[in-house]
């Protein structure tokens, strides 16, 4: 565990991301996918402990914290431009039923009277 308390703190973060990642494909079954992970990992903290050690530490920050960065960007984008609710009103209620009305090219028609179903029972 010496290895472990001797690293620089992104180093550290970045490890942690590893354990994280590598304990969500070994519950999942992905045994493959959790010895690559762990291979890659391991062999990146070393790099990034490497990089601590010859005083590029401002480097190794700026390698973990680049994709944190750009997830974080790319979430604020998509919630400032509501692209999640436009993607929803493009794809999702037209094939809704109350939409099926107005949209015919659908191909799909509900059976309605005055908005409410034909039929509210479930057993036929």
């Amino acid at each position: 565990m010496r290895f472990i308390d001797a690293l620089c703190p992104p180093a550290m973060l970045y490890l942690l991301y590893v354990v994280i990642h590598t304990g969500l494909d070994l519950a999942l079954g992905r045994f493959a996918t959790a010895a690559i992970k762990a291979v890659m990992g391991v062999s990146g903290v070393v790099i990034l402990d490497a990089l601590c050690g010859v005083d590029l530490g401002i480097v190794s920050w700026a390698i973990v914290a680049t994709p944190f960065i750009m997830v974080a960007l790319a979430s604020s984008i998509s919630l400032g431009l509501g692209m999640d609710r436009m993607l929803h009103e493009t794809f999702l209620n037209p094939l809704s039923g109350d939409n099926l009305q107005k949209n015919d090219s659908v191909g799909q028609y509900s059976f309605r009277i005055d908005g409410n179903p034909l039929s509210t029972s479930s057993v036929y």
